[in-house]
């Protein structure tokens, strides 16, 4: 996909972009609700489908 844009991208930033985008999608899950336990997958699962 990067190949797709013909400039220069620097993989560090989108790296460092989606693990700040995942740690603030797994807090909002938590703080609207979604069960943290027994079931730790179901939150994963959530973030896959909103992405």
């Amino acid at each position: 996909m990067v190949a797709g844009y013909r400039t220069d991208v620097d993989l560090d930033v989108i790296r460092g972009w989606w693990s700040w985008r995942s740690l603030v999608a797994v807090r909002w899950l938590v703080e609207h609700g979604f069960p943290t336990r027994p079931r730790r997958a179901a939150r994963w699962d959530v973030l896959r489908a909103r992405m």
